[in-house]
């Protein structure tokens, strides 16, 4: 969920709140304002009373257009004046409606009369609801108006972390520098300088690394080409004894398999600090065509039939990886297979399954891809293969899975045209 979005959620939320409660509590408020001019009324009135009655003797009568309803009673008792809310039928308007009443006792003579007088509240409720509704109406035009001033402003204000979100999506390790736009607010301001500085750093220890990998694939490579060499001209020499042959074929053994481990584990370091950057259409077909071609007397020689259906396929990637990639895979499974097995390769357009005969039973699903994982403990293999194949496969968009059915490896492999 983008900020935005969350922040108007949030804003909004809180403003209808709001708006509902103000709305409540003004309209109580406005009917209570109202309804307290209305008694003021009426004391008005008992007043009127009090003083005609002190002047004439006589109670007053009071006319239509005063709009208000008044009895007079006979009545042997006093009783406390008392202002209420009653339902009284109007003549007038041949219905029921609620009124705003006062009762009070009021001597004239030597009679005692209880005064009834009552105002009408719909006039009241009218106005309660039209002032009620037009100051609400009021604020909710200012709620939508300030949700879209907002979400404009915002917008406005954000623009340049957007911008700056947009260069570092495009920013490549090695390749490109981010222009990162300028912008008069001190937030965006340090987080500019923070990202160019983490930006710095990232390509210091990106051209450290590079240079240490590229030396030590070279200043590993070449001692250990030089002792293989050496190792080979002390082996061919015929005053050997048999022992001295085998220990020097030994140390000639340890030697090439050092010399692989130390390839695999730089190619792993360049795969994971993004060294292959470069990227093509690559003919997946054609490619497999090849590298079959390739490995066919080595499965020949071990009876290992190969099939193959292969279908039209292209994937954008490094080639060189996919050539890694496809080496590593074909490998394994010539060599993970069984005298007299089969390797079938079934490629269509975004997915490559490439099944085995087993050697022995399924593997570690959850090992499977770890570095120096190996089948069987002793084995002379280093263990980076497929470790290899999970790096290039990450490195190129391409889901990879594992499954063991029929006694058979299976590697399936899928991406996006």
């Amino acid at each position: 969920m983008k900020l935005f979005t969350r922040y108007n959620r949030i804003n909004l939320t809180v403003m209808s709140i709001l708006f509902l409660i103000a709305g409540a509590v003004y309209y109580i408020l406005i009917s209570k304002v109202l309804v307290h001019e209305v008694d003021e009324a009426l004391e008005k009135y008992k007043d009127h009373v009090e003083q005609y009655v002190e002047k004439n003797d006589s109670l007053p009568v009071f006319k239509n257009f005063e709009e208000v309803l008044v009895n007079y009673n006979v009545t042997a008792h006093k009783i406390n004046k008392k202002i209420n809310q009653v339902e009284l039928y109007n003549i007038d308007d041949r219905k029921s409606e609620t009124f705003r009443q006062i009762v009070f006792t009021q001597q004239v003579g030597d009679k005692l009369y209880e005064v009834a007088v009552a105002k009408p509240l719909d006039g009241t409720k009218l106005l309660t609801r039209t002032v009620a509704y037009s100051t609400l109406a009021i604020l909710l035009v200012i709620i939508v108006v300030s949700v879209i001033l907002n979400y404009l402003l915002l917008r406005k204000l954000w623009e340049p972390f957007y911008a700056a979100m947009r260069e570092m999506k495009n920013f490549k390790l090695g390749k490109n520098t981010p222009v990162l736009p300028p912008s008069d607010i001190d937030e965006f301001t340090l987080m500019n300088q923070s990202l160019l500085q983490a930006i710095n750093s990232a390509k210091d220890d990106y051209r450290i690394l590079k240079e240490f990998t590229e030396n030590a694939s070279h200043e590993t490579q070449t001692p250990l080409a030089i002792i293989r060499s050496k190792l080979d001209l002390v082996i061919q020499d015929e005053g050997l004894s048999e022992g001295q042959t085998d220990a020097l074929k030994s140390a000639y053994a340890a030697v090439s398999r050092l010399s692989k481990l130390n390839q695999s584990l730089l190619l792993l370091a360049k795969i994971e600090n993004r060294q292959f950057t470069d990227v093509e259409t690559v003919d997946l077909k054609e490619r497999i065509e090849e590298k079959l071609g390739q490995f066919h007397e080595f499965w020949k020689s071990n009876q290992i039939t190969i099939r193959a259906n292969l279908s039209s396929s292209i994937i954008v990637a490094n080639p060189e990886l996919i050539d890694i990639l496809l080496n590593n895979l074909l490998s394994n499974a010539g060599r993970h297979n069984i005298k007299g097995g089969e390797i079938i390769v079934d490629l269509s357009a975004n997915k490559l399954e490439i099944l085995n005969t087993a050697k022995s039973n399924e593997l570690d699903a959850a090992k499977l891809f770890s570095r120096f994982y190996k089948e069987e403990q002793y084995s002379k293999h280093n263990g980076l293969g497929l470790s290899i194949v999970k790096q290039i496969c990450d490195h190129s968009g391409v889901d990879v899975s594992y499954d063991f059915t029929g006694q058979q490896h299976r590697f399936t492999f899928k991406w996006k045209s």
